[in-house]
């Protein structure tokens, strides 16, 4: 998203963007960013400073770190950028909204709360059916 800070009104303007994610570069072993991501951003100028306020969201394919298995999830995250601008000045905000992409990863993914994991002997995931080497979780009684 590119922007021309002298085409800003004293109110602002709102801009909307879709980003390729792979055109972004924002893969990794554990994370994949899904097709596409959406940009709302309400831009103003304040002084000589840009503002953009901008809402991100997308969809992540990720691997639970507990039993392996890919799951997806929302990504939702806002983040507000400011800049130092004059009036010939363009300012491109891609770098700095893929930076923003990458830090709403989730540090350590998990498919569910309670996730079992695998068993440490041989590897079967417990969420799925329970091993022999493993002793089975007692059910809540709710007293």
């Amino acid at each position: 998203m590119k922007i021309h800070p002298n085409r800003i009104p004293s109110e602002g303007v709102r801009e909307d963007a879709v980003y390729d994610p792979k055109a972004l570069d924002l893969d990794r072993p554990d994370v994949q960013v899904l097709p596409p991501i959406n940009v709302s951003a309400m831009i103003a100028l304040a002084d000589r400073e840009l503002v953009v306020d901008a809402a991100i969201q997308g969809r992540l394919k990720l691997i639970c770190s507990k039993c392996l298995s890919e799951f997806e999830r929302e990504l939702r995250t806002n983040a507000i950028l400011t800049y130092p601008v004059s009036a010939t000045d363009v300012v491109d905000v891609t770098e700095d909204i893929r930076q923003e992409i990458m830090l709403a990863y989730p540090m350590i993914p998990v498919c569910q709360d309670g996730c079992r994991g695998l068993c440490g002997t041989c590897g079967q995931n417990l969420n799925l059916k329970a091993c022999p080497h493993t002793p089975s979780v007692p059910e809540h009684s709710g007293r």
